[in-house]
């Protein structure tokens, strides 16, 4: 915690000392003397300390990249309904995703000049310039993979170098990753090794080209970049001292901040950060007023008045929850295939189900429940362009028990939750489980934490959308998750894990299934506690990778880009599809599920809310747009990079 302190406050002497007001940083307007800076190993430290959050902020956006792939949702109804980038539907030529990183090249650019000419030991200015080149490398790569060409500035400007103002944009996606990857090789070879929360090293550098080198590749199609990942993870494996994780929810969790398997974190300090700083956190956690449950009939009634004011958006999806498989009779098979399953519930054709018929607010007498929404309600019904909107409907069959249960009763949710994947508990909320302050939280319907418990309100009022929370990285901060309570927060952005998901791409691509496999099950039987994947076909490996890769890093910021590679390869990575067609699992609606509040039946359909299924993945959308304003700027300033913007 110590190393966290010192990294907040010497912020303060970094880059927190400087402005500059000038569009492409060459008008320098630093308030302190470059001699004081970089007069010593301790200023310049500061300085680099300094230039960490804004360009570690290129990767926190977590819960909004996940909420765009088939394991997140993003869906509010006290606000904007639904995200723009999974529909499509507000992604313009004006959208700005990153295309003005002057400001953090600036920083990069000025610790890569001035240590060479600081009068630090040869030794010292080699691995402090080669931090430089790291963190370089890194804005470069948020770029590369988000809108694919950047203008690469690689030196500190100032206002007599008219012509570097006029530095062109890269040509293509294949350029811009050149000079992410030299970036990130020099650092790999010559950063130090020393390990500091929240400060890179070498292995730190190793493994973001690993992850950027993967990329390139499947942007690029240069098999050299299979090559470079597969080295780099395997250099962090052998030699980077870090140990896969023995407790993989707590890793997200405060007690887990300075895991050994954590590669690199962006670390916060309650003195200086509340629980509203954190999407991650407050936007995962829903609010639960005592007297509105009440009112909605949600059972049980929380112990504690004020356990739940959070503003909940973002929620993991049934897809997501499919992923994680149950364990029976020592192999691991979807929930809904375990013999379990089929012994207790009879599955009905979904197209039998009508308004009203889990819960009709009508009917329902209780005295002081304001809260009476039909379930199914009549969005349910019918079809969209995607498909049949309710996809799965289940009931317990008759004269079926559970000697294990109070009555006696056999309960879908326990059958279909139980035995899962043991990464499923430390990352989902489900009906019936204990969360923050030890209050046990159901998401049935009239449950506590229901879709619909809110007062005239039947869904995602800051309630669930799926029937579902997110618990990986959601702190039980004290005394309650609460916007302006102070918080310490940690989010992981690297790690070891990765490294061996890197590895099983790498030789899926080369058409190596055993070592694919070999890689794939040291998450899998590690963390996941699951029977060791046994696929002997390229097809059913990719299969078992991509489940695996979508539970293993699952709201890590990691599956949207991901989902971008495979569908660059094509084939069994992308369902059949021809290299860099439509990606189908982006172009699917996300799911979720009501249970009855007797857990007797249960219903799984897309969710309808804003048009939150209405998602569309186009291939333009493999690279995102770099806004029209700024191209207009550089033309009007005589630079014409030749860009076409697809949106």
């Amino acid at each position: 915690m110590k190393k966290h302190i010192k990294y907040t406050l010497l912020y303060i002497l970094g880059a927190g000392m400087f402005t500059s007001c000038d569009v492409m940083d060459t008008a320098p307007t630093e308030s302190y003397d470059d001699a004081t800076v970089w007069g010593s190993k301790s200023s310049i430290e500061g300085f680099i300390y300094g230039t960490y959050p804004n360009v570690l902020d290129n990767y926190t956006e977590i819960a909004d990249w996940e909420s765009r792939t088939p394991n997140g949702v993003y869906n509010e109804a006290a606000g904007d309904p639904t995200g723009s980038v999974e529909t499509e539907t507000k992604i313009t030529s004006s959208s700005d995703f990153g295309f003005n990183k002057f400001a953090q090249l600036r920083n990069c650019n000025k610790i890569i000049e001035n240590v060479a000419k600081s009068e630090l030991e040869e030794g010292e200015k080699k691995e402090l310039i080669a931090e430089g080149h790291f963190l370089r490398g890194l804005v470069f790569f948020a770029q590369a993979r988000t809108i694919g060409r950047f203008v690469p500035i690689t030196k500190v400007l100032s206002q007599e170098d008219t012509e570097m103002f006029k530095t062109p944009m890269t040509a293509d996606i294949a350029e811009s990753y050149n000079y992410v990857i030299a970036d990130l090789q020099k650092a790999a070879k010559e950063m130090r090794e020393t390990k500091e929360a929240g400060r890179a090293n070498r292995f730190v550098a190793s493994a973001y080209l690993s992850r950027a080198a993967l990329q390139a590749y499947a942007y690029t199609n240069d098999s050299k970049y299979l090559t470079i990942s597969k080295e780099a993870a395997e250099d962090v494996i052998n030699n980077g001292g870090y140990t896969m994780s023995t407790n993989y929810k707590n890793m997200f969790l405060e007690g887990g901040a300075n895991d050994a398997e954590i590669i690199l974190a962006r670390y916060y300090l309650d003195q200086n950060s509340t629980c509203s700083s954190f999407v991650e956190l407050i936007r995962c956690v829903p609010n639960l007023k005592p007297d509105e449950v009440k009112k909605g009939g949600g059972t049980p009634a929380f112990n504690q008045s004020n356990a739940f004011e959070g503003w909940a958006r973002y929620f993991p999806s049934q897809d997501l929850i499919d992923q994680y498989l149950s364990v029976e009779n020592g192999k691991a098979i979807p929930w809904y295939e375990t013999t379990a399953y089929k012994n207790a519930v009879d599955e009905e054709n979904p197209a039998s189900l009508g308004v009203g018929d889990f819960y009709r607010g009508e009917d329902d007498k209780t005295e002081g429940i304001t809260t009476k929404w039909d379930v199914p309600d009549a969005d349910d019904m019918g079809s969209t362009s995607k498909g049949p909107k309710i996809v799965r409907y289940g009931k317990i069959k008759p004269g079926v028990t559970d000697v294990t249960d109070p009555d006696g009763k056999a309960r879908v949710n326990k059958i279909m939750y139980a035995n899962r994947d043991d990464r499923f508990y430390g990352t989902i909320i489900y009906d019936s489980c204990q969360w923050l302050l030890d209050e046990w939280v159901t998401t049935c319907i009239h449950g506590n934490a229901y879709a619909g418990v809110r007062p005239d309100r039947k869904s995602s009022w800051y309630t669930t959308a799926t029937g579902y929370y997110w618990r990986k990285g959601v702190y039980d901060a004290q005394p309650r998750v609460y916007a302006g309570n102070k918080t310490n927060y940690h989010k992981v952005l690297c790690r070891l894990s990765e490294m061996y998901l890197n590895l099983a791409e790498i030789y899926l691509i080369n058409n190596d299934v055993p070592n694919a496999v070999k890689m794939l099950n040291e998450t899998r039987v590690k963390h996941g506690k699951l029977p060791a994947s046994t696929a002997t076909t390229l097809e059913d490996a990719w299969k078992d990778y991509i489940r695996e890769r979508r539970v293993e890093m699952a709201q890590e910021n990691d599956l949207y880009w991901s989902y971008l590679r495979w569908g660059k390869y094509g084939g069994y990575a992308n369902e059949g599809r021809p290299a860099g067609d439509v990606i189908e699992a982006l172009n699917e609606p996300p799911y979720k599920i009501m249970i009855t509040k007797d857990r007797q039946r249960f219903f799984i359909a897309q969710i309808m809310y804003g048009n939150t299924y209405n998602r569309n993945f186009t291939t333009k959308r493999y690279l995102l747009p770099i806004s029209q304003s700024n191209i207009d700027k550089r033309k009007a300033s005589g630079i014409d990079d030749g860009y076409v913007n697809p949106w």
